[in-house]
């Protein structure tokens, strides 16, 4: 039975990535997918066969501070807005197509417009699935959300007076609840596997060609030795690291790919030696195979996609689950981590010199890759789906 499927998620790399997969594993299965997002994902979406809805980009230029009440607020304003519009979008699609169910990341609008449409939910998870003692970390958690302010209330009283649906409470943004969760990792992986009910299935990351368009010379990084370099696109404030990247790896004998993500203020980066090539935007899945060690904030994305790679990692961790991916790591032998609150760029070149002179750290990631390559992929994930709706 060939179904229309709506896909919700927040519009970052970290999180749309990871969700490819299973758009091909849709479209594979003669379902037609509607996913909405904003203009940057298009191509790569309508490439896998799915239309794509746009909303305004909000999260682009968002100030973003978790550790700052006012962050916070601006980052939940980041999610009001987007299920304002997101609700609108569907209102107008529901005139003209009959969605069975949606399909949603854990961050976003997708148990809210499930609720709107009335119809079966199914979330995912780009990260670990997060045990009851780590939810305290989401920035939207009661421990750390700051009281509403006019805006927040003002866009939350729009949404129930022209929608009837409101969320059950803030940190639904970043913690959606579905019939069943697919968490795009492995058992294996998974910390406290034995938590998790069996409405939890761990499927594995998959990697999907990503074809869009991009000027990076990737030529130029053969045959030379590469560090690479990137802390994701959402965060802010990101000069200092990378200026202590520079001051740290000037000498380097190669490259140094560096990521800086659209809110790097160029102007602040401190002259930059030849051999680095720095970009707001690094085709990463062309990178990684050229890569000797990965510097990452531990972004899971970043991290499956590394694993995949064969890639060694230093993580930075700074908020959400980049600690607890970071631990999980070190946990399994997989990578070491340093502390941005004490970083300096003589630990940054201590920490590249432990991970590349010891090969632990390839055999932890050598484990964790089998363990991906024996998960059950996206594929699994429809058969349960349709199950779940056969039995309903």
């Amino acid at each position: 039975m060939n179904r229309n499927i709506l896909m919700l998620n927040i519009p970052a790399e970290g999180h749309v990535n990871p969700s490819l997969g299973m758009i091909e594993a849709f479209v594979a299965n003669g379902d037609c997918v509607h996913y909405i997002t904003t203009d940057h994902y298009q191509e790569r979406i309508e490439n896998l066969g799915a239309s794509v809805h746009v909303h305004h980009d909000y999260l682009k230029h968002a100030h973003i501070d978790p550790a700052s009440s006012e962050g916070i607020l601006s980052f939940l304003h980041v999610h009001l807005h987007i299920a304002l519009d997101t609700l609108a979008i569907v209102k107008r699609l529901r005139e003209e197509i009959t969605f069975d169910y949606v399909y949603y990341d854990s961050f976003g609008t997708g148990e809210l417009i499930s609720t709107y449409l009335n119809i079966p939910g199914f979330s995912s998870s780009a990260s670990f699935v997060l045990p009851e003692e780590w939810k305290h970390i989401i920035p939207l958690h009661p421990n750390h959300l700051p009281p509403l302010d006019a805006k927040a209330n003002q866009m939350l009283a729009e949404m129930r007076e022209e929608y009837g649906v409101a969320p059950r409470n803030m940190l639904q943004f970043m913690n959606n609840q579905g019939a069943l969760t697919f968490a795009y990792t492995s058992a294996y992986f998974q910390p406290q596997r034995d938590q998790f009910g069996e409405e939890f299935i761990f499927i594995g990351p998959s990697f999907p060609e990503r074809k869009h368009t991009q000027n990076f010379p990737v030529a130029s990084l053969q045959e030379s030795n590469v560090i690479f370099i990137s802390l994701g696109t959402v965060l802010s404030n990101v000069e200092e690291f990378f200026n202590k990247c520079i001051d740290a790896f000037k000498d380097f004998d190669g490259k140094i790919v560096m990521a800086t993500g659209a809110r790097a203020d160029y102007d602040k980066l401190q002259e930059i030696p030849e051999h680095f090539l720095i970009y707001p935007y690094v085709p990463q899945l062309e990178v990684l195979p050229y890569a000797d060690i990965f510097i990452t904030h531990g972004g899971m994305n970043s991290v499956n996609e590394a694993i995949q790679h064969n890639v060694p990692m230093l993580i930075i961790p700074h908020d959400k689950d980049q600690p607890m991916v970071a631990q999980r790591l070190m946990e399994l032998g997989a990578a070491q981590s340093l502390q941005p609150s004490t970083l300096t760029p003589a630990l940054l070149q201590q920490g590249v010199k432990e991970v590349l002179d010891n090969s632990e750290y390839t055999q932890g990631i050598a484990r964790i890759k089998e363990s991906f390559q024996q998960s059950p992929g996206p594929k699994h994930a429809v058969n349960q789906i349709e199950d779940y709706l056969k039995n309903e």
